[in-house]
């Protein structure tokens, strides 16, 4: 079988075999040789194609496979596809390795700020009137939620929905992946006190103002402004909450 593929691919004899097979997929894929749902071939195929055994092929495909790159079907009619894109599957995967990198509280403000404030900006140009009402509705019901995992749902809720509203398929996986991190951080942290309304609560209400109109400058200030108060808040409860422990904890030694 001739090699169709010989002007993307290279033999990769005497070299770490999947790992180079598993790199130069990826550079294909980068530089748009290969496209989303464009059949890879059989093992059979690649191996020919990458004059080696199947031995490695069959390593790299797992590999490939275990980073979304490809989907493989088994049996007659088989073989490696390239994927079509799932954002979800990569945010749970990101989230995932957020917490096996053990990222700080710290860490993911950070990356919130970044985020959220671009995303407000965008929203406040790109958002429907729908959308706007519907912002509108979430915002109004935060303070709904009185304490703990109802408060942080709520709030995470609106904060997503800017972002889904800014039309950035990247700034929402990347939020969406921040979630799964930040909803334990804001169970964690947040006031238990029966009646209070969660702490931050107007100052959403000063980005939704400038969501609504339509300020996208006002919106980007205004959600720094709130992330960044908010991120001293939490990390000093954290922190607060991290004295009291170690304090408790040599009382009882």
């Amino acid at each position: 079988m001739k090699n169709t593929k010989g002007e993307i691919f290279q033999s990769v004899r005497g070299q770490s075999l999947s790992t180079r097979i598993v790199d130069q997929v990826i550079e294909a894929l980068f530089a748009k040789k290969l496209l989303p749902g464009q059949f890879f071939g059989t093992e059979a195929q690649l191996a020919e194609m990458f004059q080696t055994s199947r031995v490695p092929i069959r390593e790299a495909l797992g590999r490939l496979e275990a980073l979304g790159v490809v989907t493989i079907k088994t049996g007659a009619g088989g073989g490696a596809t390239i994927a079509e894109g799932e954002l979800d599957q990569f945010s749970i995967a990101l989230a995932v390795q957020f917490m096996l990198v053990r990222v700080t509280a710290g860490e993911l403000f950070d990356a919130r700020i970044a985020i959220e404030c671009r995303a407000a900006e965008l929203a406040a140009e790109a958002a429907s009137d729908e959308e706007l009402v519907e912002l509108r509705r979430t915002y109004d019901e935060i303070s709904l939620g009185r304490k703990g995992r109802a408060a942080a749902l709520r709030i995470l809720g609106f904060h997503r929905s800017i972002v889904n509203a800014s039309r950035s398929r990247t700034l929402m996986a990347l939020m969406h992946a921040l979630e799964y991190a930040m909803l334990s951080l804001y169970v964690e942290a947040w006031p238990r006190e029966e009646g209070h309304v969660p702490h931050g609560y107007h100052a959403l209400g000063r980005i939704m103002d400038r969501l609504e109109a339509r300020d996208a400058e006002g919106a980007f200030q205004a959600m720094r402004t709130h992330l960044i108060a908010r991120r001293k808040s939490v990390l000093d409860r954290l922190e607060n909450e991290q004295a009291s422990a170690d304090v408790a904890e040599g009382g009882g030694q």
